[in-house]
């Protein structure tokens, strides 16, 4: 099993609906060229902010495929596969394999809430059914489950389980990442408003979805923080980010304000899919407000 080095901003893309709320594969051929020229390093398909959870197993599946088709060999691509079912995140991993994917990206099933053994062994069974490298994704305020050091040394032994994605909002837990695991596990940024802190301690790349809507900024942080070891620029990038960062990450509608950028950004991915409902005028004119500083502040210019 090759393992990657994670390298650089990973967009966890979004999925384009159209009107009538069907996946619109035009809109995202649109976006996801936007994205490689704009120079992010990865592509994820089927993560939180591609609303993986609203779709059918047969709608995954056209995704995984679009996406490769489009930019495979132009940028590298790591699949959400992630289910409430097993069987079914078999299934999605194996697709995933066959398109030239290079790993995949594995939360906790959601609902269930399996102990800690419960979940070491659930990885255990998906890597003992691919060839793929999995990056755990720890986001307990969505499946309910934290993925904690005693979970992490039970999985220890699994060599395709190789880097985490820690969305916990604790950056102790990074600290304890690197105390704990620092050679076992590859660290990758999964809070928007701690990147240049993840950056510091050895994180080399950021699996992100505000990068869907300002992904040179992204790659502007990035390469100040882990091409450059400017940090202090990497500090006046983030001030500049850190309230649109806060806005998406506390206002409880963190795939709607992620929709929302893409509009402002010239590209309409439409509406989230039922139950999430769209923003209220007062939190788009939040958002402006924001997004507006933001772009208004040049921080590409800034980091050239």
């Amino acid at each position: 099993m090759k393992i990657p080095t994670f390298e650089g901003i990973m967009t966890v893309v979004t999925t384009p609906f159209d009107d009538n709320g069907e996946i619109d594969f035009g809109v995202l051929e649109k976006h996801l060229h936007h994205l490689l020229e704009q120079g992010v390093h990865w592509i994820v398909p089927g993560g939180t902010t591609g609303e993986y959870f609203a779709q059918t197993t047969q709608e995954r599946k056209r995704v995984l495929s679009f996406v490769a088709k489009e930019v495979r060999g132009k940028v590298r691509l790591a699949a959400g596969t992630n289910s409430a079912r097993p069987a079914e995140t078999l299934e999605l991993s194996s697709h995933a394999e066959g398109l030239g994917y290079e790993a995949l990206m594995l939360a906790a099933p959601f609902y269930s809430l399996p102990s800690g053994h419960e979940l070491a062994e659930h990885y255990r069974y998906i890597a003992s059914h691919t060839s793929l490298p999995i990056i755990l994704y720890n986001f307990p305020a969505r499946t309910g489950v934290d993925m904690d050091s005693a979970f992490l040394k039970e999985v220890s032994d699994i060599p395709a389980v190789c880097a985490i994605k820690e969305s916990s909002g604790s950056f102790a837990r990074m600290l304890e990442h690197i105390n704990v695991f620092d050679k076992r596990f590859q660290r990758i940024c999964g809070a928007d408003d701690q990147a240049v802190d993840c950056f510091l301690w050895g994180a080399r790349s950021w699996i992100a979805g505000a990068s869907n809507f300002l992904p040179a900024e992204h790659v502007a942080l990035y390469q100040a923080c882990v091409m450059k070891k400017d940090f202090l620029l990497g500090q006046k990038l983030m001030h500049a980010m850190l309230p649109l960062f806060y806005l998406l990450e506390q206002g409880g509608k963190y795939l709607q304000f992620v929709k929302y950028g893409c509009e402002s950004a010239g590209i309409p991915v439409g509406h989230a899919r039922r139950p999430l409902l769209g923003l209220s005028p007062e939190e788009k004119r939040k958002f402006d407000k924001l997004y507006k500083a933001v772009k208004s502040a040049k921080l590409t210019k800034l980091a050239a």
